[in-house]
């Protein structure tokens, strides 16, 4: 696995990994004392050692840790929050990811298709309203409210000495990650997803053409922009595919609405071969639901959820 490493100047990308083989990216942003971490990586043994080796890194310690803020409530980026809270540190983040957390824990929610320990954030909870600057020392971060990945998915926007950066979670990801952003893993608002995640792509069009970009998983890059069109073309072709494989498959049957979820996913992606109760398949069958309300088709046969 990677090591941690500074990226630009006071901010270090410590790789946490996951049970799927891969890492998220924790950020370690270092302040005039100590430190604050933007997203915190998968709550697990490995994972907390990932993050503990890449703070001692950066040349620090735990105990120089001053808070902390998530993107998001999904656990390659909140999993660690339990493990992180001591007495006096501030979490950062968006109230319906919060809501969501709770809901969660108290079974009244579903998770993202798998079971795990749902973290419980620190006392000094700081509600990340749109707009909302960081309470940290020496560095200027805003959040800035980006619904689309989740509907409470909250992006970091730093005036760095050396540019802009974007702390992007999962809603601005690098080309090799595939497909170009996820959609509908926030089961809540599945119907607004695609809508949603248009908008706020559009809204991050107004940082600069050359903001180095921080992403949740992947490699940083440069592009902001030309991705943010790339994503964009690439939901509109699937919400065209998707409106399309239910035109042909309803006009050949002489039937309408009979066609699940998971049909239309296999025959657009050809996915048959993944895992029934993965996490890959349970992406891509809420990625295509979410389509199917963005083209008015009826949407029937969800996957059954796991629920705490």
């Amino acid at each position: 696995m990677s090591e941690a490493a500074e990226i630009i100047e006071g901010t270090w990308a410590i790789p946490v990994p996951t049970p799927f083989g891969g890492h998220t990216n924790a950020y370690l942003l270092a302040e005039d004392t100590g430190f604050s971490l933007i997203d915190t990586g998968w709550g697990s043994r490995e994972g907390l050692d990932a993050l503990m080796e890449g703070i001692e890194q950066a040349g620090f310690t735990p105990d120089d840790l001053n808070g902390a803020a998530v993107t998001h409530h999904h656990y390659g980026h909140a999993g660690l929050l339990q493990a992180l809270n001591q007495p006096n540190i501030w979490c950062g983040i968006h109230g319906h990811e919060l809501k969501t957390l709770k809901d969660i824990r108290d079974g009244k929610a579903p998770t993202a298709g798998f079971e795990v320990a749902v973290p419980r954030v620190p006392a000094g909870t700081v509600l990340l309203a749109d707009g909302a600057r960081l309470p940290l020392s020496g560095r200027t971060v805003r959040a800035v409210w980006t619904p689309g990945h989740t509907f409470g998915h909250t992006v970091f926007v730093e005036d760095h000495p050396a540019g802009t950066l974007l702390y992007s979670g999962d809603h601005v990801p690098p080309e090799e990650i595939s497909p170009p952003g996820r959609l509908g893993l926030d089961v809540s608002y599945l119907s607004l997803a695609v809508e949603a995640y248009a908008e706020s792509l559009t809204k991050l069009e107004q940082l600069p053409p050359d903001t180095f970009v921080l992403p949740g998983e992947g490699r940083p890059f440069r592009g902001l922009h030309q991705r943010i069109q790339q994503i964009v073309q690439a939901r509109a072709a699937r919400t065209a595919a998707v409106a399309h494989t239910a035109k042909s498959a309803n006009s050949a049957a002489h039937t309408h609405g009979q066609l699940t979820v998971a049909n239309i996913t296999d025959k657009i992606t050809g996915c048959h071969h993944q895992a029934a109760g993965s996490f890959a398949r349970f992406a891509a069958l809420m990625d295509t639901a979410a389509h199917m309300y963005a083209a008015g088709i009826p949407v029937s046969g969800l996957p059954s959820w796991h629920s705490r």
